[in-house]
């Protein structure tokens, strides 16, 4: 029930503990003793450590109204408070209420993470960093309300208002992770943003953002190289690659020169530009000239900073009738950055590589070149441009020399991969791969998801397109590997970008994120995290947008979701309002997508991810059975044994099985993909949860909720927070889910909202693994058979 303690309540516990024995009524005297004292020795410590001001402000924050914060943090919380106060949103409702004062059932105290209940005042061993201290509360109450309402699915349900008075153990290390992350959150805000947050009007950018940023094309605003074409990715790609772009029927397959293509043109008032445009790339060696082509594309101008445009190739017609392009070799994404293996305190060296105008250099195949036309141009335009005759005919691939004439029409055609087609990107990240490779980095020290990471991190490396991104452990090797990758891209022809170039850093910025080394972190880049706050706000104000406007928003969230997938779980309504139609109309937001923004908002100090979680010497096995119920088993291993298990997660095709007992007589089915055999038994593991299922559901619905189970039973305990916890699941449509973070299935939501508000309270990032029926621990207690108990699990 809401509301205050009942009267009764101590009256209550006094009548129990007085049927308890003398020895439990010394045990539990002996406990509450030892408890006070614990609290006693930390606040004189935390006094001891913590510098006045902060002591002051500290102790002072539940008692009293704090003076104004003038600075981009005190605005995040004004505006957000002044939101809160009077906004109906089932977030904002549910925050309302959990802040309030509880009765929970008496007698009882609750086991489970959640529900986590409101910080009274700030944790002393936790330093403000020159923030204040109603600030950071205000603002952490309101990150742990968001969890709390997520774990129930965005519900505005709150169980009767039932929760621990005071924090038990878990709960207390999830109220310091939340504490620790708001204040870094706060400072780089302010960091970032100085002494006001300036919110208002700032989502209009999403609106520009949205619309086709193409400008008339100034010819000497382009950007090119001072020479086109210097590297041959023919030479150096992988073989398979290269048999396919060697081929333009591989590529074009059942398209002749007789295929229709359509015509593109430029106009009169824009040509003399286009013209003038066309001789510069001529001259740099980007452009050939034919007679006769056999694909076309639009051009056009992007806007770049300082006033330079970026000229853009519409290859979209062309790419809709090409064949399906491979898929990008060791592609890097923010999530690959989570597969590092760093011990605590350990040092990381972060260098970085960037290659200029890298599709500019990539030479495409002769035989493609017809396909990848322009609108045309007369010789006598070009001469008026600049270029003699004797050029021009240098510059034509099918025009006989006599044929050079005044008035001849040629298609310019690009001798480079064009930035706009669908293979270009394939080509281009498979060449940088290739120059990584040269430079003595291992293929399998290049992570990507959709490969096994390697057993050793002393050096690793993310490739994105043209950017390559290398931690190292070791500066002297790192010196080494980086001048033989500074001699590979020059040899292979690809300039570098100079003023980019980071090396043996202790942070970096890349693919939109902040790497640093103490703390080992990846999160949001703090100008684009800013900047995406300052938009939300201005978005929950106004409460309204276009399709295409939120659609770019949204965006940015997703991407820095690729940190934390769990959060990819809140994202439903916006989904169907992005798909409205006209896409550029305004109108007014749903309260179901108001809702999911503001909760993203709330959210947001808890996007960061650490590096150095050490993987659990734990197994823990989930199941469930339509005949009874839900199953979940756990296993003491080595913490090589959990690491081996933990680096399957996310691969394709991996699964793991147990050794098999040698009394066993259950078949093994085969399964497709790669087998591993772990070195442990089905009696190894002991019987967690064996519960009776209380509603049925579709199959995947109760897989769901037994992993949620396990995450439960995994963040009761404090040790394993901060962890990578290993899981072991016989459900493919749970492993898909999950790894994703999110699913289409509605009746699956609730479960993953769950299982994600755990996953960040407890800073776990869980390694989900396929495991075969027949092969999985959990499959007898979820079918209410109990599995012996032995001493593999302390």
């Amino acid at each position: 029930m809401m509301g205050h303690r009942p009267p009764s309540f101590g009256v209550e516990k006094r009548s129990q503990q007085a049927h308890s024995s003398p020895a439990r009524q010394r045990r539990n005297r002996w406990r509450s003793a030892r408890m006070k004292l614990q609290r006693k020795v930390r606040r004189v410590i935390a006094l001891t450590t913590c510098s006045a001001p902060e002591v002051q402000q500290s102790a002072g924050a539940s008692k009293q109204a704090q003076p104004q914060d003038h600075s981009a943090a005190g605005d995040f919380r004004d505006v957000l408070a002044s939101f809160m106060r009077c906004s109906e949103l089932v977030t904002a409702c549910f925050v309302s209420k959990w802040t309030a004062p509880h009765a929970k059932a008496p007698g009882r105290r609750f086991r489970d993470l959640f529900p986590v209940p409101p910080l009274r005042e700030w944790p002393l061993d936790v330093l403000l960093d020159g923030l204040g201290a109603q600030v950071c509360l205000d603002v952490a109450n309101w990150c742990l309300g968001a969890l709390n309402c997520l774990e129930l699915g965005l519900k505005s349900d709150f169980r009767h208002g039932e929760m621990n008075t005071f924090p038990s153990a878990p709960q207390a290390s999830a109220q310091k992770h939340v504490c620790c992350r708001v204040v870094r959150f706060l400072a780089r805000l302010n960091g970032e943003c100085g002494a006001t947050l300036s919110w208002e009007g700032s989502f209009s950018a999403c609106e520009q953002a949205g619309m086709a940023q193409y400008e008339d094309i100034r010819s000497t605003a382009v950007d090119l190289p001072a020479k086109a074409g210097t590297c041959c990715p023919a030479r150096i790609i992988s073989p398979q690659l290269r048999a396919l772009i060697s081929d333009a029927s591989e590529i074009f397959p059942g398209r002749t020169c007789a295929t229709p293509f359509v015509a593109a043109k430029v106009p009169g008032s824009k040509r003399l530009e286009y013209v003038r445009l066309t001789a510069r790339e001529l001259r740099c060696g980007k452009l050939r000239l034919r007679k006769h082509v056999h694909g076309q594309g639009s051009v056009s101008a992007a806007r770049k900073s300082k006033g330079r445009q970026r000229k853009i190739w519409d290859g979209s017609y062309l790419s809709e009738r090409a064949s399906r392009p491979p898929k990008p070799r060791r592609l890097a994404n923010p999530s690959s950055f989570l597969d590092l293996e760093v011990a605590p305190g350990e040092t990381l060296l972060f260098s970085k590589r960037d290659a200029a105008t890298c599709f500019d250099t990539l030479t495409v195949p002769v035989e493609l070149r017809s396909w990848f036309g322009q609108p045309p141009v007369r010789v006598k335009d070009l001469v008026a441009a600049g270029l003699s005759f004797d050029e021009i005919h240098g510059m034509c691939d099918d025009v006989p020399v006599g044929d050079v004439k005044s008035s001849l029409q040629l298609f310019p055609v690009h001798c480079t991969w064009p930035m706009g087609f669908s293979w270009s990107s394939a080509v281009a990240q498979d060449t940088t791969v290739a120059t990584c490779m040269q430079a003595g980095i291992s293929e399998h020290n290049i992570i990507s998801l959709d490969c096994d990471p390697p057993s050793c991190h002393d050096e690793v490396c993310f490739v994105a397109t043209d950017d390559t991104i290398l931690v190292h452990k070791h500066a002297a090797h790192g010196n080494r590997t980086l001048e033989s990758l500074d001699a590979a891209f020059a040899c292979n022809g690809i300039p570098r970008n100079h003023e980019k170039d980071i090396s043996l850093q202790p942070h970096v910025t890349a693919l939109g994120c902040d790497l640093s080394n103490h703390p080992a972190l990846v999160e949001p880049n703090s100008a684009k995290m800013a900047e995406t706050v300052r938009r939300a706000i201005d978005l929950l104000v106004s409460r309204q947008a276009s399709p295409r406007a939120l659609n770019a928003h949204i965006g940015i969230w997703q991407w820095f979701a690729l940190m934390q997938r769990g959060l990819f779980s809140i994202f439903d309504a916006v989904y169907a309002f992005v798909q409205k139609q006209p896409t550029s109309q305004v109108n007014r937001l749903t309260e179901s997508c108001l809702n999911e923004v503001l909760t993203l908002l709330l959210l947001a100090p808890l996007l960061p991810a650490s590096l150095d979680r050490q993987p659990c010497p734990k197994l823990i096995a989930s199941d469930a059975a339509p005949e009874f119920g839900f199953g979940v088993c756990a296993c003491d291993c080595s913490l090589e044994e959990a690491a081996g298990v933990c680096r399957m997660a996310e691969r394709r095709g991996d699964y793991v099985r147990l050794t098999a007992d040698a009394n066993s007589a259950e078949e093994e089915i085969p399964r497709r993909g790669r087998q591993r055999r772990l070195n442990l038994h089905r009696k190894d593991f002991k019987t967690i949860i064996s519960a009776k299922a209380k509603w049925k559901a579709h199959s995947g619905v109760p897989e769901t909720h037994a992993y949620l189970l396990a995450l439960k039973w995994t963040t009761r305990q404090t040790v394993l927070h901060h962890r990578k916890i290993p899981f072991l699941v016989d459900a493919k449509a749970v492993l898909g889910a999950v790894t994703k973070g999110r699913s289409s299935a509605r009746a699956l939501r609730t479960s993953l909202r769950g299982a994600a508000a755990h996953v960040l309270a407890a800073n776990i990032l869980p390694r989900l693994v396929y495991v075969p029926s027949e092969s999985n621990p959990a499959d007898a207690p979820s079918r209410g058979k109990s599995l012996p108990r032995t001493s593999r699990l302390r």
